[in-house]
C-alpha cells in the first residue's frame, strides 16, 4: 500500500511532505537545524536528540544541543551539529 501511494504522489508530483508526512529538515551551516513535519521527541540530550517523523526517526548528534523552540509541526535545533542521520 505504502508504495502505491507514494507511486501515485509522484505520479501527481504533489509534495511529498505533504502527501507523505515526511519531514523537511533545513540545515543553516552546522549550528542551527529546523525540522518541520515532526510527530514528537524520542530522546533529548546536550549530544543527542531524536525526533520521530512521518517517516523515519531522525538522530542529530552534535554538542551542547538544545531545541530553542518547539512547536506543534515545528522546531528549531541549535548547537554544534556533527550528523544527521535517518533511520
Amino acid at each position: 500500500m505504502k508504495k502505491r501511494v507514494e507511486a501515485l504522489v509522484q505520479a501527481l508530483e504533489l509534495p511529498r511532505d505533504l502527501c507523505l508526512g515526511a519531514a523537511v529538515v533545513t540545515s543553516v551551516g552546522c549550528l542551527e537545524l529546523t525540522i518541520e513535519n515532526h510527530r514528537g521527541i524520542l530522546e533529548y540530550g546536550p549530544d543527542c536528540i531524536r525526533i520521530l517523523s512521518g517517516m523515519c526517526r531522525i538522530r542529530i548528534t552534535g554538542e551542547d544541543l538544545v531545541i530553542s523552540y518547539f512547536g506543534r509541526e515545528s522546531m528549531k535545533i541549535r548547537g554544534r551539529i556533527h550528523e544527521i542521520i535517518y533511520e
